[in-house]
C-alpha cells in the first residue's frame, strides 16, 4: 500500500513539474552543436527592454517565465560563429521572432550549425509562424552563409559584388514568401504582425486592402487598431495631401512651424545619426540646400535619436555633417508633436517635399532622385 502511495505521489510530482500555469510561458526542446550555456530571449514588457536567458544544458533547452499578456520576442544566438567581425564592429546574425503566449509551451528543435533553421510547435501563433519559417529560415541560413563569405579576408571587390547579388536574391525570396503568407492567412495574428513591419514593401493601397482582408476580431485587437491608425495617417500624408502642420523647437530654441513657410517650398529630411544611408545622403543635401536656398526652398532636418545622450549625439552629428540650416530633434516635445508619426515615417532616410500651398508633392524613401527631379522641374537648373 505504501509503495502504491509513493508511486502515485511521484506521478503527481512529475505531472506537476511538467504542467503549465495559465500565466506561464515555457520553452523546451533541443539544440545541437551549440557551444554556449544560454540563448538570449529579448523582448519588451511594460515598456522595459528585457534580456532573458534560455538555459542550454547538454543540448537541452529550458526556460519558464510568467506573463500577463502575449509578448513578441527575439531568439538570439551567443555563438561567436553567428556574428561576423567587420571593420565597424560586428554584423549580427539573424534572430528568430517568436510569440510568448501565456499558458503555452514552445518545443524547439534545431541544429546550431544551420542557425536560424529550426522546427517548433506550441501555441497557435507560433504554429502559424512555423508554416512560414519552413520556407524562409533555410533561405536566411543561405543568405547569412554568403555574408560570411563576403566579409572573409582576401575577398576581391568583384567577388563581393557577386556574393552581394546572390544574397539579395535570397533576401527578396524571403520577402516574397512573407507577402504570400500574409495575404494567404487572413485569420492569423502572426500574418498581421508581419504586415505591421512591412509597410515599405507594399503600396499604400495594397497595404490598406491587405489589412482590411484580416478577420474583424484581429483588426479589433490592439495591434490591429494601431495598424489602422498608421494607415489612416499614411493616407493623410500621401502625395497630393495637405501636409500636417507642426510646431517644434529647433536646436537653438527657436519655434518652427510649417505654417510660417507658406509661400515657400519645404523639404523635410527625416534622419538619425545612427543611420548610415542618412549620413551618406547629407553631402548631396548640402548641395541642394545651397543651390535652391535663394530660389524659395527651405530645408528642415528632423532627427530621431535614442538614449540619455540623444541631444549630445544629435548635435555632434549635425556638426560633423556640416548642416547649417534648421535642425529639429523629434524626441524633444514628442508627446505634443511627433513628426515621425504625423508624417507616417516608417524608414530612414525619408524626404517629404511640400509645395508653396502646403501640399505634399514628393515622398521619397532612401533615394534622392525623385526630389532632385521635382526641384529641377520647379526651379530649373
Amino acid at each position: 500500500m505504501m509503495k502504491m502511495v509513493f508511486i502515485l505521489g511521484m506521478i503527481a510530482l512529475l505531472i506537476g513539474c511538467d504542467s503549465i500555469q495559465k500565466d506561464e510561458f515555457v520553452i523546451t526542446g533541443t539544440i545541437s552543436s551549440y557551444p554556449k550555456e544560454v540563448l538570449i530571449c529579448a523582448y519588451q514588457r511594460n515598456g522595459d527592454f528585457v534580456l532573458d536567458t534560455i538555459r542550454v544544458e547538454n543540448g537541452k533547452l529550458s526556460y519558464r517565465t510568467k506573463l500577463q499578456e502575449p509578448v513578441v520576442a527575439s531568439l538570439v544566438s551567443r555563438d561567436p560563429h553567428n556574428v561576423i567581425p567587420s571593420g565597424m564592429g560586428v554584423v549580427p546574425g539573424p534572430s528568430i521572432t517568436l510569440f510568448m503566449e501565456p499558458g503555452t509551451k514552445l518545443e524547439i528543435n534545431m541544429d546550431n550549425a544551420r542557425w536560424p533553421e529550426l522546427q517548433w510547435k506550441g501555441g497557435a501563433w507560433n504554429n502559424d509562424l512555423m508554416k512560414l519559417y519552413a520556407k524562409t529560415l533555410p533561405l536566411e541560413y543561405e543568405a547569412f552563409a554568403l555574408l560570411h563569405k563576403l566579409y572573409a579576408p582576401g575577398v576581391t571587390e568583384n567577388e563581393k559584388a557577386a556574393l552581394g547579388e546572390r544574397r539579395m536574391v535570397l533576401v527578396e525570396k524571403v520577402k516574397e514568401e512573407k507577402i504570400v503568407f500574409i495575404k494567404g492567412n487572413p485569420s492569423s495574428y502572426a500574418a498581421m504582425y508581419l504586415l505591421s513591419g512591412m509597410r515599405n514593401d507594399f503600396t499604400l493601397e495594397d497595404y490598406a486592402a491587405t489589412f482590411t482582408s484580416f478577420d474583424q476580431k484581429l483588426r479589433e485587437m490592439p495591434l490591429g487598431k494601431e495598424l489602422q491608425k498608421t494607415i489612416d495617417i499614411a493616407l493623410r500624408t500621401e502625395v497630393g495631401a495637405i501636409a500636417p502642420n507642426f510646431e517644434k523647437m529647433d536646436k537653438d530654441g527657436n519655434t518652427v512651424r510649417l505654417s510660417d513657410y507658406r509661400g515657400k517650398y519645404v523639404l523635410l529630411d527625416f534622419w538619425g545619426s545612427w543611420c548610415s544611408p542618412c549620413r551618406d545622403s547629407h553631402p548631396h543635401l548640402k548641395e541642394i540646400e545651397a543651390k535652391y536656398r535663394d530660389k524659395g526652398l527651405v530645408v528642415i532636418n528632423v532627427a530621431s535619436e535614442s538614449g540619455a545622450k540623444a541631444r549630445e549625439i544629435w548635435l555632434k552629428a549635425i556638426e560633423e555633417d556640416g548642416m547649417t540650416w534648421t535642425q529639429i530633434l523629434n524626441n524633444e516635445g514628442k508627446d505634443k508633436c511627433d513628426m515621425v508619426r504625423e508624417y507616417a515615417i516608417t524608414a530612414f532616410p525619408t524626404k517629404v517635399l511640400i509645395d508653396a500651398e502646403g501640399k505634399i508633392i514628393v515622398r521619397a524613401v532612401g533615394e534622392s532622385e525623385p526630389v532632385d527631379a521635382k526641384l529641377k522641374e520647379i526651379f530649373g537648373e
